[in-house]
């Protein structure tokens, strides 16, 4: 069995929130947003729009005395189980955009095409625009958190099963 991969079945909801419904993020990426918020001692009120955006989307507030007081190799655990234990409604179009690659890449298939036509396909939009943009953030902050590879296939399929169990984690 070397060299399989493992699969997982995604729902097209995340604990019932809808994969379809306010998922174009701003381009902004969460390792910046996360550097900039250190760099500033934790003060949210000079991001960027975009960055703010980012900001509100992973609810970094209630974790940033955490990530304050962290070393940056640990952000990415920190992001993730914070991830974990949120209520998907709670969450931006940011971090749903890496739930969305992940689905597509399981249900539709690998690669930017495929992902661009199925976001077309589940009548997300017709933008490409906004298509990039949901790909970008999406494949950058999963990257980032370890989770996806860089073909947008999952890297982290317990970070996934967990992410859509219906328990959440403490």
């Amino acid at each position: 069995m070397e060299g399989e991969k493992l699969k997982i079945i995604l729902p097209d909801h995340l604990k019932m929130r809808p994969i379809t419904e306010s998922v174009i993020p701003k381009t902004y990426s969460l390792k910046t947003v996360l550097n900039q918020i250190i760099e500033m001692k934790g003060s949210d009120y000079t991001l960027k729009s975009k960055g703010k955006s980012c900001y509100k989307a992973y609810e970094l507030g209630e974790i940033e005395d955490i990530l304050l007081e962290s070393y940056k190799e640990e952000w990415p655990c920190i992001v993730k189980t914070h991830l974990l234990n949120k209520n998907p409604y709670e969450l931006g179009a940011n971090a749903i955009a890496i739930y969305l690659i992940a689905y597509i890449s399981e249900t539709y298939g690998i690669g930017k095409e495929i992902f661009h036509q199925a976001i077309k396909e589940m009548g997300i939009t017709n933008k490409d625009a906004l298509i990039r943009s949901i790909w970008k953030v999406g494949h950058s902050d999963g990257q980032y958190l370890g989770v996806l590879n860089a073909d947008g296939t999952i890297r982290d399929i317990n970070f996934f099963r967990q992410w859509t169990s219906t328990e959440f984690i403490f």
